[in-house]
């Protein structure tokens, strides 16, 4: 076996031999990235060709040998694209936004994933700002998109309303912002929303269809609150039964846990509680069994969202599904086309996306 051999660093100031500066110098040659020019000499083609066809400029007037040529020469020599080079050359970054107000909330990361699959899929890189559904961190977010650090944002915004949002952006990038419920169509942002009222009317008409009669409400007046509370009330007074809403500090599930259980220390009687999230609807679920009621056969549970834990655990949430990868997809898609596509010049357009009640065992 050859043992290593160390030596004493030169002096301070002393010159390294010569062999050694050599030594020194081929690491920093072997580094070097391979640009597009290498690619041109490489596949004996036009630096021109070799341009369209790496940037994705379609259509392209480059043959389809050719293309494919160019494509295994920069993968055999490990071609990455200079994304800094060619935000100076065109003012774009190639980098999308999605602003979110609790990335911890299992509805969001679904989101994002959808999200985030589109847009590799077009080559562009994606950033994830959590504002925790607060004023001021959602204003730092709006000041961050004011600055132009990404071509286009996907938004949900609790505080935020749309002439504020216009006013950051100034029609220099796309915007798709996710509404909890229809709204005219703006000038520059395409919308996509869910009826939320129309997704809570129906799960509770549901709930009251199964003989209940006594129900609550789990919810919180931020975000799509309000709309799934207008909703659920819309229901019960078409049933002719009570109102009862029970308000938690937000959306979460310590939360829905914390609410519930300081109305089941007192007299609260009721048949079922619909939860405005699905977070709200497990916290309610810890509450009630925390205080010996059983369910479903004590009382009945239903969430909303349809987030990943519903379905495994025991009972097997009832709630209301939006498909939030799909959403994530569609919003991508949305912005993509206008930087990319043919909808550069469409005014802003509004899209409603389906929901589905989700009947398991909780309720």
């Amino acid at each position: 076996m050859k043992k290593a051999t160390f030596r004493e660093p030169a002096p301070a100031g002393a010159r390294p031999s010569a062999a050694f500066a050599s030594q020194a110098k081929a690491p920093v040659m072997a580094l070097r990235r391979p640009t597009q020019r290498d690619i041109a000499v490489a596949t004996g083609l036009s630096q021109t060709a070799v341009s369209l066809v790496l940037n994705r400029v379609e259509p392209s007037t480059v043959a389809a040998e050719a293309r494919e040529r160019i494509l295994q020469t920069a993968q055999r020599l490990g071609y990455v694209p200079n994304r800094m080079a060619r935000s100076l050359q065109s003012a774009r970054t190639r980098t999308l936004a999605c602003i979110v107000p609790d990335i911890t909330n299992p509805t969001y990361p679904a989101l994002v994933r959808g999200f985030q699959s589109a847009a590799d899929a077009a080559g562009y890189d994606t950033m994830i700002f959590d504002t925790d559904g607060a004023p001021e961190r959602e204003h730092r977010a709006l000041q961050w998109l004011s600055q132009g650090h990404v071509d286009g944002v996907m938004a949900v915004f609790f505080h935020i309303g749309e002439a504020e949002l216009l006013k950051a952006v100034r029609g220099r990038i796309a915007v798709v912002q996710l509404e909890s419920q229809a709204h005219r169509p703006s000038r520059d942002i395409d919308k996509i929303y869910i009826d939320n009222a129309a997704a809570a009317q129906a799960m509770a008409q549901a709930l009251i269809g199964k003989g209940h009669e006594r129900i609550a409400m789990l919810s919180c007046p931020m975000g799509p609150g309000a709309e799934r509370q207008r909703g659920f009330h819309a229901a019960m007074q078409r049933a002719g039964l009570p109102t009862c809403i029970v308000a938690a500090e937000d959306f979460t599930q310590a939360a829905g846990e914390r609410a519930l259980a300081a109305e089941l220390a007192g007299r609260f009687d009721v048949s079922a509680v619909f939860a405005a999230n699905d977070l709200l609807a497990i916290g309610a679920i810890a509450a009630l069994r925390a205080a010996g009621r059983r369910v479903p056969d004590d009382v009945a549970v239903a969430g909303f969202d349809d987030i990943p834990a519903a379905q495994v655990m025991h009972p097997a949430l009832t709630t209301v599904g939006r498909s939030e990868q799909a959403i994530g997809r569609f919003a991508a898609g949305l912005l993509i086309a206008r930087l990319d596509g043919p909808d550069a010049d469409q005014p802003g357009r509004s899209f409603e996306l389906p929901f589905q009640l989700v009947l398991r065992d909780s309720a």
